[in-house]
């Protein structure tokens, strides 16, 4: 379910996702945290509208809540193999099948049977693209690893043409969330800082919706505690996504 906030026609969207990835429970939180946050201070609702799916892994997010802390697909069945589940972020219909992507179901990076297989990866391509033309800004918020990525992900070899803007405008929501929260962000590109992903929401959102600001934010932490991120730490997490969202919003 997309959560649109607006108080008037405005000419452009910010888009912000969640819970793609299931064991990456603090990434919904922050989705949420956005949208109350919006909801009491309505400034950023006069010339934005706001797009917003907090949770776009219901199911595996309550798998991995309830079974298995470090499920991370959705819960698919293959119809090939015993094994469940699909990467969501593999699962996009931008370079498909590439780099990071395995074609084994029992793969924690499965990319599906194709691209746009699953019902929440159409889910999201379905409410992104009759606004095209209109979103200016998409963030996807997973975790862990404090970074801000930007496409293209799923190769170290092609730069995408707006990099110089997007590499801009990820300091800048670093500089804000260091300032505001004293948590340091890297910035990069995603294939650079970690590895290629190909198939990914991201780079999708960049291509397909032609986006000039697409980034994917690692929230907390560096890896001390990871995906198990402690109850005490959720609040500040969120607040890191926040200064982030309310800084980019001013660039777009």
């Amino acid at each position: 379910m997309t959560n649109n906030i607006t108080n008037t026609v405005q000419k452009k969207v910010v888009f912000v996702d969640g819970g793609i990835h299931a064991r990456e429970l603090v990434s919904p939180a922050a989705a949420l945290y956005v949208i109350e946050t919006l909801i009491a201070n309505t400034k950023l609702t006069e010339t934005i509208e706001w797009q917003i799916m907090p949770m776009l892994n219901p199911d595996g997010y309550e798998y991995a809540l309830n079974k298995d802390p470090l499920w991370r697909k959705n819960r698919s069945k293959s119809p090939s193999s015993t094994c469940y589940g699909v990467d969501l972020n593999r699962n996009f219909g931008f370079q498909w099948g590439g780099l990071g992507a395995s074609s084994s179901p029992c793969s924690y990076d499965y990319k599906g049977a194709s691209a746009f297989s699953e019902p929440e990866s159409r889910a999201l391509r379905d409410a992104m693209l009759p606004l095209k033309g209109k979103v200016k800004a998409y963030i996807t918020f997973h975790s862990f690893g404090q970074t801000i990525l930007y496409p293209w992900g799923y190769s170290t070899l092609v730069k995408h043409p707006l990099t110089a803007t997007m590499d801009t405008a990820a300091k800048a929501m670093a500089a804000q969330i260091k300032k505001t929260t004293l948590a340091v962000y890297s910035v990069g590109n995603s294939a650079v800082v970690y590895y290629p992903v190909a198939g990914a929401s991201d780079d999708w959102a960049a291509y397909a919706m032609d986006i000039a600001h697409s980034y994917t934010i690692e929230l907390r932490d560096k890896g001390v505690y990871g995906f198990k991120l402690p109850a005490s730490q959720i609040l500040p997490t969120v607040r890191d996504a926040w200064e982030a969202v309310k800084t980019l919003a001013t660039l777009v």
